[in-house]
């Protein structure tokens, strides 16, 4: 219901000045879902308004009538930019009932939040410092007062129906007894320098003697037998050797940490658990980063949602995400549900395949393409970290805890560089989805990702063939050394060992984008090489792979859409040729 306010401020219905030196009103009008101390703001003519606006308990807000707006949401108010104004006018703000309620108990309060059903499953509530309670870490929510080995780590997702219907305790670690600890006084701040009592799970203490503790200095606890460490939302940096030579098996901590490397952990080659909590907002939030978690909620929710279906994963990089119809895919193929599991193809794509893998059953398929553009991370010939993995759970730092670490090299080193390429990006907010923005983060009207995970707005072809970088890829058999084949091979087994068909297949690339030394003889002798040496079927015609550069879109492996019809038709008729072998 609305209804107008008395205005605090007034204007003439006709009045619509063009005096730069006017100040421009704008009455928000009355909502009774809104808390408002003022309904009128002023700003100068042809300038943009900022607005920081709170619904009531149980609302959110959902746009206004303006006609050019951003609107972003932060924990409990919502920040709207209302674009070059230019005259004074009456704005209405659009509210509904929030559709999921979510209830959190911290011992001696309890709060509710609202957050939006932008994703299948929700993002829990980050680390706030109104949270701290002297003498205990929060490490954890949990639907159990007494916590449970389904404890989530804060900030990251849980299934819509848990979040609505449970409370979510926090779970409090007390911490160890702050006299065992050695520190140095640096202003308000204690610097840790040692450690000497004997414990096999170590809380370090948020505060020592007053002073917040900020800093674990090197070998502070060298040599020790820990098995478990909790540190503190406080710490700032870990030095290197801080925990050097440590029979550590998990770590816990928070994401506002400013220095942390696998020197910090070195030679401790025991570690099999980190879970982190959020503490920072997330800044890749509505990016295409942000597809991967909603991609794995995607991917999950098959297995209960449809549970007599078979699934297809399609997987690489973001040539993936611009190259099938889904849709498509499921008409010509109706016994499966398809997954688009493609993101970005310049991180390692151990760890994301290792993820899948975990919600893939046997008569299932991965379809695999690697991008020959970045063929080594593609074809799994390193086992190390980068940051941009993390970039992608950022939405669910949850995920990271379903890997075993010790089969990974560089994790702590890559979370350290990815926290520090966060310094300065803008905070945004879990509720935003990357189905609201295009591929360059620009909010649009129609939904740019399908619920299978496909990048499906509209892309025209290209006025030519003229490639868009001068970046020719290799296709020759030089570029692909037996490590790269041997890698491949031995990340396909653990899904054919359970029963998983692992096809594969080329990535989509311009014609016109490949080396002068990648002739048709050698692309021959490459297609043949591959089809020798991979223990995997290799389903496709490499020459279907090579596109005229008009059926790309802005870049050399995103197909337009005209492109994505012929290719997806092309690997359906791959898949049904290989499925009937398969039956043989």
């Amino acid at each position: 219901m609305i209804v107008f306010l008395l205005a605090s401020c007034t204007f003439s219905d006709n009045a619509k000045s063009t005096d730069s030196k006017d100040k421009i009103k704008i009455i928000i009008e009355d909502n009774e879902d809104l808390i408002l101390s003022t309904n009128c703001f002023e700003t100068t003519y042809d300038s943009d308004l900022h607005l920081q606006l709170f619904p009531k308990d149980g609302y959110k807000i959902s746009g206004c009538d303006y006609s050019d707006y951003n609107i972003e949401r932060i924990d409990n108010y919502y920040n709207i930019t209302l674009h070059n104004v230019k005259y004074s006018s009456v704005v209405s703000i659009f509210t509904s009932i929030a559709p999921i309620k979510a209830s959190y108990c911290l011992d001696s309060y309890s709060f509710t939040d609202y957050p939006d059903d932008s994703h299948i499953k929700i993002n829990t509530c980050k680390y706030e410092d109104s949270f701290a309670k002297d003498g205990y870490t929060l490490y954890a929510w949990s639907t159990s007062r007494e916590g449970s080995e389904n404890d989530i780590s804060l900030g990251s997702r849980i299934n819509k129906e848990i979040l609505s219907s449970s409370v979510l305790y926090g779970q409090w670690a007390k911490w160890t007894d702050p006299s065992l600890f050695e520190y140095e006084v640096q202003g308000d701040n204690a610097l840790i320098t040692g450690f000497k009592g004997e414990a096999k799970e170590l809380v370090i203490p948020g505060k020592i003697d007053g002073k917040v503790v900020t800093k674990i200095t090197e070998n502070s606890f060298k040599n020790l037998d820990i098995k478990k460490v909790i540190l503190p939302p406080t710490i700032k940096d870990i030095e290197n050797d801080a925990f050097s030579g440590c029979q550590l098996e998990e770590v816990i901590l928070f994401d506002n940490i400013e220095k942390i490397s696998d020197y910090s952990f070195k030679d401790c080659n025991s570690i099999k658990t980190l879970r982190i909590n959020a503490a920072s907002a997330p800044v890749y939030a509505g990016t295409y980063y942000a597809t991967f978690p909603d991609k794995m909620d995607y991917l999950q929710s098959l297995s209960s949602d449809y549970p007599n279906m078979k699934k297809l994963v399609l997987f690489s990089g973001s040539s993936t995400r611009f190259g099938y119809d889904s849709l498509m895919l499921e008409s010509a193929l109706p016994e499966y549900k398809v997954a688009n599991m493609g993101v970005f193809a310049y991180t390692n794509a151990l760890p994301q395949l290792d993820l899948i893998l975990q919600y893939m059953n046997s008569g299932d398929i991965l379809l695999d393409s690697p991008e020959f553009d970045a063929s080594k991370r593609q074809f799994c010939v390193t086992n190390k970290f980068d940051d941009k993995f993390f970039n992608l759970i950022e939405e669910d730092y949850s995920l990271i805890e379903k890997l075993d670490l010790r089969d990974y090299t560089g994790v702590f080193s890559a979370f350290g560089q990815y926290l520090s390429s966060r310094h300065g990006i803008e905070e945004k907010s879990y509720d935003l989805s990357p189905s609201d923005y295009d591929e360059n983060f620009n909010p649009i009207a129609e939904k740019s990702y399908n619920l299978q995970g496909d990048y499906c707005l509209y892309r025209p072809n290209a006025a030519d063939d003229t490639p868009v970088y001068d970046l020719p890829v290799d296709y020759t058999i030089d570029a692909f050394p037996s490590e790269y084949i041997n890698s491949l091979n031995n990340e396909a087994s653990k899904f054919t060992q359970k029963g998983i068909l692992f096809f594969f297949t080329y990535a989509p690339r311009n014609e016109s984008a490949i080396s002068d030394s990648s002739t048709p003889e050698k692309r021959k002798e490459l297609d043949e090489y591959f089809r020798e040496t991979l223990e995997i079927p290799v389903i496709s015609d490499i020459a279907d792979s090579l596109f005229r550069g008009k059926y790309l879109f802005e870049t050399d492996n995103h197909l337009s859409t005209e492109g994505v019809k012929i290719r997806t038709q092309n690997i359906i008729n791959d898949l049904n040729k290989a499925l009937n072998k398969e039956g043989d």
